[in-house]
């Protein structure tokens, strides 16, 4: 049917459980989660996907998990394929919920960006909250930001290094390279406007990385260091989770 670790597959079988009030809510103490925010052109995926590699080998817990922006959209794709396979599974109102749940993420009107919005707030609140979790962008350091076993991350490079990543990435020229950081600069701006007003200068980073200055190895051994220092890489017991 679906991959076990699509992370929408995931969210919307615990927003269920708990409309149905079908498990008793387990408390623990949020986190530990990584947020690591980039600007335009420094990507940050691949080193998402390489420290949670790292950080299984050198655990004994819960396997850490990579949310972005590009993962979801691919989430998206794989629910999108076969939706009524799910659907049928599910009772009438779950299946309102689940159908708004893809709407959101596949269409581009602006109510329905807004509601797109609404729900990714929530799903990263919920995975960050369960911890072992890496984000990448979506401003999550906002999002987690009352999580005291938390990690904020920024990943930052001069213009001309962003720009020709770009170009090289997306196969396009330095005029279409420059329009798509701006535009996409624009977008990040209005998204954290959104979430968290004019006040989203006030979150603090614990670390600032300037990836035109380190190897990628590098950068997560730094970051390693850093979450090992905050306490976040400290043994406990997998949780378990029911899909």
């Amino acid at each position: 049917m679906y991959a076990m670790n699509n992370t929408l597959m995931i969210y919307l079988g615990k927003r269920l459980r708990q409309r149905n009030n079908k498990y008793p809510t387990v408390n623990h103490q949020p986190g530990p989660v990584i947020c690591i925010s980039r600007e335009v052109g420094c990507g940050g995926l691949n080193i998402a996907q390489l420290l949670a590699t790292e950080l299984d080998i050198q655990g004994n817990c819960k396997k850490w998990r990579v949310i972005s922006k590009e993962i979801l959209e691919q989430n998206v794709l794989e629910l999108n394929r076969e939706p009524n396979l799910l659907r049928s599974y599910l009772s009438e109102k779950d299946k309102v919920f689940y159908d708004e749940i893809l709407s959101a993420f596949s269409e581009k009107r602006l109510g329905s960006e807004l509601k797109k919005n609404q729900i990714l707030i929530d799903l990263l609140s919920s995975f960050a909250n369960d911890g072992h979790c890496i984000i990448v962008g979506r401003a999550a350091h906002i999002i987690a930001l009352n999580i005291e076993k938390s990690l904020f991350i920024k990943l930052v490079a001069p213009y001309g290094w962003r720009t020709n990543k770009i170009m090289e990435r997306n196969n396009l020229n330095r005029i279409e390279a420059i329009d798509f950081m701006e535009h996409t600069e624009i977008e990040q701006q209005n998204y954290i406007k959104q979430l968290a007003g004019e006040n989203n200068n006030d979150v603090e980073f614990d670390l600032i990385i300037n990836l035109s200055k380190m190897k990628t190895i590098e950068v997560i051994d730094l970051i390693k260091f850093a979450a090992q220092n905050k306490g976040l890489l400290e043994s406990v017991k997998s949780k378990v989770e029911v899909f």
